[in-house]
């Protein structure tokens, strides 16, 4: 719920104009990601409430909470889909002498993954979240990586595009993996609408 509501203050109408600091030199109702036909979209008021500081402030930390969720969703909803399709060959955990075969799609993989696996996922997506930072000014989910090897840092036509594609993209995953996960508790089975194309 609490990201949903995040989600939807990056992209909310309102009548006032924000004020430009470091972190953002143009109002946030003109940042990308406003799209018609909704448009600036924040009737719950978290821009200008929030507890970051300033509503640039507070848009900055919701805008980086949105892209880096997109972007987990995205790949979950890509490994979902994977996953229906094709296994990886071999031990997942060969104490157990578990294959990754084994291992069924979806959420009933949690009863079937072991403690330690959970455990190894835990340390990797914590060192991630240590380890890997924001970059100082710049634009939220920005980590000094580039986008597959090419930097976008000159605020062209092209780097707009791309990254109004990658927040509306992670918006729609993250409806896709929520809407899988809920039709998987409703029908029993993972991607259980892809039957009837079988």
């Amino acid at each position: 719920f609490a990201l949903t509501l995040a989600s939807a203050s990056a992209f909310a109408p309102s009548s006032t104009q924000s004020k430009s600091s470091s972190l953002n030199a143009k109002p946030v109702n003109k940042e990308i990601g406003v799209l018609p036909p909704i448009g600036f979209f924040d009737p719950l008021g978290f821009l200008k409430n929030g507890p970051y500081g300033s509503p640039e402030q507070n848009f900055y930390h919701y805008r980086g909470v949105e892209v880096k969720h997109g972007r987990i969703a995205m790949a979950a909803t890509v490994g979902m889909l994977v996953q229906e399709n094709y296994r990886f060959e071999g031990l997942l955990s060969p104490s157990e002498n578990l294959s990754f075969s084994d291992v069924p799609n979806g959420l009933a993989a949690l009863d079937v993954v072991p403690l330690l696996g959970w455990v190894q996922l835990a340390v990797l997506i914590g060192a991630h979240e240590v380890l890997v930072k924001q970059r100082p000014g710049k634009k939220p989910g920005d980590f000094g990586t580039g986008y597959l090897g090419v930097a976008m840092d000159d605020e062209s036509a092209k780097q707009l595009r791309a990254l109004n594609v990658e927040i509306q993209n992670g918006r729609l995953a993250m409806l896709g993996i929520l809407g899988m996960f809920a039709s998987e508790n409703i029908h029993g089975t993972a991607l259980w609408e892809t039957k009837i194309f079988s």
